[in-house]
């Protein structure tokens, strides 16, 4: 292997590579391809000329792990793609058969003045709306700390931005829709400015524009604010992230909608639990953290393969936990990771109890009211403080109809189908079109998932949401009578057959009927 280090970086074609720093550029563009891409590349572009096999690469990408060699094939193809091999007569990486990689373009090494910060390409100055020449503002947030199992999202999300005007980050309380669009910014280097709104604490659908006013330092106008921010942006090639849109979101998608039609470079960031569903919004679901299927199935250097095995032991650690992690430790917590079904802000609050509580406890509390109570940053939104605001937070917006559905649904242990869910309802005088309308409503909301895929419409709620919607049942004194239409179900159908398969899958495409 070469043997430069330190402050520099390794230059093909327009590419800058900063292993120590972990960055990859091409121009002034910081692309994210993924950690175990990253390595590969490194390896290959410090060995230039060289072939490496497939154990070696596997060496450099999954230390001390066996790992199939398809996972090498993986990597290549999506390494390839990201950097352009083959397109335009570029040849970077090669396989040799038989043999292994190479990396066959020109390598140059350039020592760097400064030191490499990875999302550095957006400046103060572009970080913020200027209210007038020359002046700035601190109202964007500063720059944050990598999260982890992130890099593809901040990838594939900046490609939307840069080629989409409005995208809409969409997911569950907590899976981190506001870090995304803040890394997002920070690395896209196509906008003269950024402006920041947040309307988390906005409670009033008539203070939207106030805010986004307020957010680009213009008067507000009530006579005609929305003319005054299309022309503070119409000059501009400006990125406006609308972030937490889901309680205002009928408000915000009266102001998108003509920021749209009478601006020609401004482009729409919005994180929201739902999408908006307006004609040009391109949607990004953000999913939860991966956990593995079969956690009793792993050891302890597998299980760190796992982002959301790594975020909850290294929030253990701050803790103040400071055990070893053996396999049985490590198949405990990837079980626990996967309750709460990969959530990065649930997987923070319950790691930081590791010091204090010891691994079975925290293990035992999950399903107690204690752990939604459980605080996390001082700093953070009041949302977020506790798994307990964050839902409810969400259980606030929905009607009365659907916290009905969304509490009686938290009888059942894991996956459901929609047969299944209109039985433990059918007493209580709701229409089964509600019933579904409901059921769509709440897969809207990111608070219910609909499996993908051949064969009946399997629902679920995740393990956090079923907790909070199991106490909510407890409150209204109708666990018992739901718990036994629920067990009576069981009994009735005890494995579905292909015939009620069919007709769960029929009810589940009436899901989307409803819903559309």
């Amino acid at each position: 292997m070469g043997s430069h280090a330190g402050n520099g970086y390794f230059g093909f074609g327009p590419y800058r590579l900063n292993p120590a720093a972990r960055v990859l550029r091409r121009g002034d563009d910081l692309l994210a391809i993924g950690s175990r891409a990253f390595d590969i590349l490194a390896a290959l572009v410090q060995n230039h000329g060289r072939v490496l096999s497939h154990g070696e690469l596997m060496a450099f990408a999954w230390p001390g792990l066996h790992v199939e060699t398809s996972n090498i094939r993986v990597q290549m193809t999506h390494l390839r793609r990201e950097i352009g091999c083959g397109e335009n007569g570029n040849r970077y990486i090669v396989s040799v058969a038989g043999r292994g990689y190479s990396f066959v373009a020109p390598v140059i090494w350039e020592e760097a003045s400064e030191p490499e910060d990875r999302y550095a390409s957006l400046s103060c100055h572009q970080a913020c709306c200027n209210g007038s020449d020359g002046a700035t503002t601190t109202s964007f947030p500063p720059r944050l700390s990598h999260p982890i199992g992130r890099d593809e999202s901040i990838s594939k999300l900046s490609q939307m931005v840069a080629e989409r005007r409005f995208v809409t980050v969409v997911g569950a309380g907590g899976v981190g829709k506001t870090t995304l669009a803040i890394l997002v910014a920070h690395a896209l280097h196509m906008f003269d400015h950024a402006c920041f709104v947040d309307l988390g604490m906005i409670d009033d659908q008539t203070a939207v524009l106030g805010a986004v006013a307020s957010a680009l330092e213009i008067p507000f106008s009530a006579s005609d604010a929305i003319g005054d921010i299309i022309g503070q942006l119409s000059p501009r090639s400006t990125l406006v992230i609308l972030d937490n849109c889901e309680h205002v979101i009928d408000a915000v998608a009266e102001i998108v909608g003509p920021l749209l039609r009478r601006t020609a470079s401004a482009h729409i960031l919005a994180t929201s639990r739902e999408a908006f569903r307006l004609p040009g919004e391109a949607v990004y679901l953000l999913r939860p953290l991966g956990v593995p299927a079969h956690p009793g199935r792993l050891t302890a250097a597998q299980a760190l393969l796992w982002p959301a095995i790594q975020l909850f032991v290294e929030r253990a650690v701050d803790s103040g936990y400071l055990e070893s992690l053996g396999d049985e430790e490590a198949a405990t917590i990837a079980a626990i990771c996967r309750r709460l079904d990969g959530n990065p802000l649930a997987i923070e609050l319950v790691a930081s109890r590791m010091g204090p509580y010891g691994l079975d406890r925290v293990a035992e509390l999950l399903d107690n009211q204690l752990s939604l109570r459980w605080r996390g940053s001082r700093y953070a939104n009041p949302r977020h403080q506790t798994a307990e605001a964050m839902m409810d937070w969400s259980y606030a917006l929905l009607s009365d109809m659907d916290q009905r559905v969304f509490r009686q649904l938290s009888v059942f242990p894991g996956e459901f189908s929609v047969d299944a869910a209109l039985a433990v309802m059918e007493d209580d005088d709701f229409e089964q079109a509600d019933i579904i309308k409901s059921i769509g409503n709440l897969i809207d909301k990111s608070l219910l998932s609909l499996h993908p895929g051949m064969g009946p419409g399997h629902l679920k709620l995740s393990g956090i949401a079923k907790t909070y919607a199991a106490f909510k049942l407890l409150a209204s004194r109708k666990r018992a009578l739901i718990e036994q239409r629920q067990s009576l179900y069981h009994d009735q159908v005890p494995q579905e057959c292909s015939a009620s398969m069919v007709g769960s899958w029929d009810t589940g495409q009436a899901i989307q009927l409803q819903a559309s």
